[in-house]
């Protein structure tokens, strides 16, 4: 079965020789997703590319009476930093198109590393501190160095899915760098702590990079309203299509 074709429409050019490119795509916990969004809110960053597929749900982010593609990626050529954003809850059956399309921008551009997140939901009864500790797994024993340099411990054990996985297995595969970065978090809600951690973290490994965290935790629950109402519009899209596609 061929994978379902998606197209990232060039905006502007940018240099990003040398650069960082960092995976925003929503996981569990929604903290890599949370994170970046911090980044560009804090960083002077550029809309540079727009990511489609007509496999990818009928949605428009609308923000100022303004309509925006659900999923984009935004750069800092100053600091040789690119970031895909996205709101949407994809089926798992285009995590594979999505991580190859990220992989081979990366490629193209020039960019030495990727870096991802991956939420790991904490058990029924576990303790859920207001720092949560940011562990790393690296596609390279390169990448791994980057991660323990920037004073992010490794982890020696366990299982990474979704987009992240195959970001990983990919970097492996073709001997480029990717770091994964693990985070607990809440299961069942946007979990901003986890997303605080994540972009601190990425800030470490990004030289330059930083994000407004006391902000983010401020703007918490009317960020998450928001995430909530595109899930549920993009879930009554979804509905409609099935109904009258």
């Amino acid at each position: 079965m061929a994978e379902p074709p998606i197209e990232v429409r060039k905006l502007r050019n940018v240099n990003m020789k040398g650069g960082i490119v960092v995976d925003g795509f929503p996981s569990v916990g929604l903290a890599n997703a949370i994170a970046t969004e911090c980044l560009i809110h804090t960083l002077k960053t550029e809309l540079v590319a727009l990511v489609d597929s007509p496999a990818f749900p009928p949605l428009s982010i609308i923000r100022n009476a303004m309509p925006s593609f659900p999923a984009r990626v935004y750069a800092s050529e100053e600091l040789k930093l690119a970031m895909f954003v996205s709101e949407l809850n994809l089926d798992p059956s285009l995590f594979r198109s999505v991580a190859s399309t990220m992989l081979d921008w990366a490629l193209n551009s020039n960019c030495d590393l990727i870096v991802s997140a991956a939420g790991v939901p904490y058990g029924e009864k576990e303790p859920q501190p207001d720092s949560p500790a940011v562990y790393a797994v690296g596609s390279t024993p390169n990448a791994l160095k980057k991660a323990t340099d920037a004073g992010i411990p490794a982890t020696l054990n366990g299982s990474v899915s979704g987009i992240p996985a195959i970001l990983l297995n990919e970097g492996a595969w073709r001997n480029y760098d990717v770091i994964t970065l693990l985070v607990k978090v809440a299961p069942d809600a946007p979990d901003f702590r986890a997303g605080a951690a994540i972009a601190e973290a990425l800030a470490k490994i990004a030289p330059g990079a930083s994000c407004d965290v006391k902000a983010l935790l401020r703007e918490a629950e009317g960020m998450e309203k928001i995430l909530r109402k595109i899930r549920n519009d993009q879930g009554l899209a979804q509905k409609s299509e099935q109904m009258y596609g």
